[in-house]
């Protein structure tokens, strides 16, 4: 056992080890440099930064740096830069070690007097429900190229299985009519497209009232709903115009529109044609609305496909399916989420979602103030006001007067751990109202700060003392 353990310290501190990992090392990241410069920054973690054998370098790394600093044992005081430096590079390590296992890196997202203490991670994940039992379960992202050879993956005490995932996908949205014994949610779904929309163009959506998350879709200050006659209505947003389809159990479709004002326009949408009909709602917005199809018990059958050009932000999405059960596949983007009944007569839910991180406190968004270059609508600036809420339950007027701070660029706001940014901004109609924050929590900050420090006084004092002996012995000379 003795014989084995010196011949891994030989090993470790020999120069052939050190010009080993050095140029593993090396090598790697080269690789990183030219996959994220040619693909994108996520492929190169996948294949690189996140992998297990890239782990496995760094850890050799700070093993031969130990090694090698334990070598000069008994040290001295010419060994104090050299000890600083080597010092300086395990406290990097490990504190980027620290980071990676318990930091967070994610994004909060806020509308004007929306409260938020979730921040959504780079990272995805299965959430299933049975009964009163929910588990989340890490699902990773992986490219295409590895996507194409995926063999699926059961997860049996749900009784579900993914059988395909898509890296970067686009939807192809299709409800189709319901059979009378389908097992599968239903609800009435309606195809309608948006003439005279201020943003430009003429969008079309699916309505589906099998979901909540298919039953409103807002287009800049309009919403639009689909509900049974039997469900109530959701109270109107103040200063936002509402258009209403109500499907009855007869099969009929009507329709309420009310708008920013209070003013309200009902009626019923003839169907006996199958020509679309258009709708003006009396708004003061030269919106018309056409319906172009419309079905009272639906199911949802939306795809997705790979999309034929790589985006910034690729969205993936899984088809998943009952074990045992080829026809039940369905598709989720991320985001989505389904509902199966089991041969057991079990109701499951899955949802496939970005993995959530709950911060110990909440921020709202009081205003999102933007600033134009002038003459144009080309965003100079913008900034979000916000207030930090302790406790969610709160009144109304306590959170008013909360003390407001701004972020803004190159201001960023520091509540306890964590560091808020100003990201980005979600554009609506006709005022910017959605703001995205970037947070950060560091938790190996102070080791890498000081294992940096270490390194550059290791490097100087280093430098300084060669200088010294090679002067030293120049003048004796």
């Amino acid at each position: 056992m003795l014989k084995i353990v010196n011949q891994i310290w030989k090993t470790l501190i020999s120069l052939k080890f050190a010009v080993m990992v050095m140029v593993a090392l090396t090598l790697s990241l080269i690789t990183a440099t030219l996959i994220e410069s040619s693909v994108d920054t996520r492929t190169a973690q996948y294949f690189v930064y996140r992998s297990w054998w890239f782990f496995t370098i760094l850890a050799l790394f700070g093993a031969l740096i130990l090694a090698v600093a334990i070598s000069r044992y008994p040290w001295k005081k010419k060994h104090i830069p050299f000890l600083m430096a080597h010092a300086g590079i395990l406290m990097i390590l490990i504190g980027s070690w620290v980071t990676f296992v318990n930091g967070i890196d994610g994004n909060v997202t806020l509308a004007e007097g929306d409260v938020n203490s979730a921040v959504e991670m780079d990272q995805q994940v299965l959430v299933f429900k049975k009964g009163d039992s929910i588990n989340s379960v890490n699902f990773p992202w992986m490219p295409q190229s590895v996507a194409d050879r995926f063999k699926g993956e059961n997860y049996s005490d749900y009784g579900v299985k993914v059988d395909r995932f898509i890296s970067d996908s686009v939807p192809k949205f299709q409800f189709i009519e319901a059979a009378k014994d389908s097992k599968e949610k239903t609800g009435a779904a309606i195809q309608i497209k948006i003439l005279g929309a201020p943003m430009g163009g003429s969008p079309e959506l699916w309505l589906w009232n099998g979901d909540a998350a298919w039953s409103t879709q807002k287009l800049g200050p309009a919403r639009f709903l689909i509900k049974s006659e039997s469900a109530e209505l959701p109270p109107n947003q103040e200063g936002e115009a509402r258009f209403d389809f109500i499907a009855l159990k007869n099969g009929e479709l009507h329709y309420e529109a009310t708008s920013v004002r209070g003013e309200k326009k009902s009626g019923k949408i003839s169907l006996a044609s199958k020509e679309p009909q258009t709708i003006n709602p009396g708004w003061r917005m030269p919106i018309q609305v056409m319906v172009k199809s419309f079905i009272p018990l639906a199911v949802n059958k939306t795809e997705y496909m790979s999309s034929p050009e790589r985006t910034q932000n690729p969205v993936p999405a899984i088809l998943i399916s009952l074990i045992g059960n080829a026809s039940s596949q369905l598709w989720l983007g991320l985001g989505d989420r389904a509902e199966f009944t089991n041969q057991a007569g079990e109701q499951i839910s899955v949802g496939y979602f970005q993995k959530r991180v709950i911060l110990p406190f909440a921020l709202r968004l009081k205003e999102f103030v933007m600033k134009n270059n002038p003459g144009t609508m080309d965003p100079a600036s913008y900034a979000s006001n916000v207030q930090v809420v302790d406790g969610l339950q709160k009144s109304q007027s306590e959170m008013d007067a909360l003390e407001i701070h701004t972020i803004q660029m190159n201001e960023p706001l520091k509540v306890q751990h964590y560091t808020f940014y100003q990201a980005s901004y979600i554009p609506d109609f006709p005022k910017i109202t959605t703001t995205v924050l970037s947070v950060n929590f560091d938790p190996g900050r102070t080791l890498k700060y000081g294992g940096s420090l270490l390194l550059i006084l290791g490097a100087i004092l280093l430098y300084a003392s060669k200088a010294r002996v090679k002067k030293k012995v120049t003048t004796n000379a």
